[in-house]
């Protein structure tokens, strides 16, 4: 198991690296990102924003941790999906399924790269935000903020798996997927408090992972919430990590089962 989780490992950091262009475009992007939040903070300097009290005022330290989480959550969203999408147009697909491995195993070694280098992005993002940012972790529970951080990526990881199910079958939905995205931004708070929006949108957010998870990892790491402090917030992660996962597993095992009968594994 181990050598095989490996090898999927090995397999898919030699082709990142050998883009090295693609590669690095991808890291400035990410730094790019961050330069122009800077200065979208800046504006708020010495305002008093009291939707932001309950995280120390601070909307530098909101926006750098809303930013470093929801790219781990990009990679739990797409990642299934886009190795689903490469095995359709490489013809690689219907082998691979076709394999003596378990199709969980085969999704899950598939995405140890790109969560490798998403934890990467995520400390880095910090480690800007304490050195370029000037935001204090001095309170950080990190215990805390990792529990809630692996929380998150497992919810995200089922949500993921039931994207590629949807691949596996209708082949292209990028649209689909991006209407979702703007919607988990806009409803979990990762650019501005969630306070702000309409209560009935901050009741409909309530049914998103994202939206508890930046909650607890804000209070975690600036405001030093510890787990015992958050067991509500950890149960409900804890809910939808267990009920997303074996709902992705079921749709991508039921998935394979209908594009067999159909024949439709090699077509793209």
């Amino acid at each position: 198991m181990y050598n095989l989780a490996y090898a999927y490992f090995k397999r898919d950091g030699i082709i990142e690296l050998s883009y090295k262009f693609s590669f690095f475009v991808q890291m400035l992007g990410n730094v790019v990102l961050l330069v122009i939040f800077y200065y979208i903070g800046q504006m708020t300097l010495g305002k008093e924003i009291p939707a932001l009290t309950r995280y120390g005022g601070s909307y530098l330290a909101f926006l750098l941790i809303g930013l470093a989480l929801t790219e781990c959550v990009s990679v739990s969203l797409t990642t299934f999906a886009k190795q689903i999408r490469e095995g359709q147009l490489t013809g690689a697909l219907e082998i691979t399924l076709l394999s003596p491995v378990s199709l969980t195993r085969l999704l899950l070694y598939s995405a140890l790269w790109p969560y490798f280098i998403s934890a990467i992005r995520f400390f880095v993002y910090l480690i800007i935000g304490m050195y370029f940012y000037h935001v204090g972790f001095d309170k950080a529970d990190v215990g805390s903020a990792l529990v809630i951080f692996a929380l998150v990526v497992i919810a995200f990881a089922g949500l993921g798996m039931c994207w590629a199910s949807v691949v596996l079958l209708i082949k292209r939905g990028e649209a689909i997927l991006t209407v979702m995205s703007y919607l988990f931004v806009v409803l979990s708070g990762v650019l501005f408090p969630q306070s702000l929006l309409p209560k009935w949108l901050q009741q409909l957010a309530q049914w998103i992972p994202l939206t508890h998870g930046l909650e607890g990892m804000r209070l975690a790491l600036l405001q030093g919430v510890s787990l015992s402090e958050q067991l509500d917030r950890l149960l409900i992660l804890s809910l939808f990590s267990v009920v997303l996962i074996l709902m992705g597993i079921a749709a991508f095992h039921v998935a394979v089962r209908i594009a067999k009968e159909e024949g439709s594994l090699a077509q793209y």
